[in-house]
């Protein structure tokens, strides 16, 4: 009896055993028919690619051409983005009265000037407005001394920014808004913009990506 029993727990453990081996086999075999259909991909690029979408970065590649446009700056004289040439550029489309997202934006904006250290010099912070009605070159410069003095402004006109709204699949529209001094609200765009040094799109930012990730980013590029 006890030499019965020893010969089925000897094939018991033999049949899981094999089954095991069998598993193991099964992965190995799926692995490598992975590998093989990813062919010459690289997966070092691909986690790179993942991680950025996962941070909330969209990388423009080839580079994106970008119409040239000129509004009026805080400073009062008139600017073209073609003038940035030779520097990064991290664009915003907001306005001075925006309740949330453009206050947070601006701290964001200060936030990656600080991480960037004296690399920032190479950086234009622009910010541009979609309220050229309320938005004065005077009234931008003030708000923008609240953040930092550097900082770009323009006085956004819809002539123009319906011009290069394709661009930036920017979305801007008035909202009529009942007991608020501001008198009307404006929904728009929230991402930000990275531009290259030969003035080409080259990042889109989402407004939730964190401002150390973005510096990281734009570290990399210069």
């Amino acid at each position: 009896m006890s030499e019965q029993h020893g010969r089925a727990s000897n094939a018991n453990v033999a049949a899981i055993v094999i089954g095991g081996l069998l598993v193991v086999a099964l992965l190995v075999g799926g692995l490598l028919l992975a590998l093989e259909l990813l062919g010459d991909d690289s997966p070092d690029a691909e986690v790179t690619q993942q991680d950025a979408e996962l941070a909330g970065i969209t990388r423009i590649d080839p580079p994106q051409e970008l119409q040239d446009f000129t509004l009026v700056a805080n400073n009062g004289e008139p600017l073209s983005l073609s003038d940035l040439q030779g520097r990064l550029v991290l664009v915003y489309f907001g306005y001075t009265h925006c309740p949330d997202a453009c206050p947070a934006t601006l701290l964001d904006f200060r936030r990656i000037k600080r991480d960037l250290g004296d690399e920032a010099d190479d950086v234009v912070f622009l910010f541009v407005s979609v309220d050229g009605e309320r938005d004065t070159p005077e009234f931008i410069d003030r708000y923008l001394q609240r953040y930092d003095p550097e900082f770009i402004g323009l006085s956004g006109t819809d002539d123009v920014l319906q011009t290069i709204q394709g661009d930036y699949s920017l979305v801007y529209e008035r909202r009529p808004t009942a007991g608020s001094e501001a008198g009307y609200l404006i929904d728009h765009t929230a991402s930000k913009f990275l531009i290259n040094r030969e003035g080409r799109l080259v990042r889109v930012y989402s407004f939730v990506t964190e401002p150390s990730r973005i510096a990281a980013d734009i570290r990399d590029q210069l």
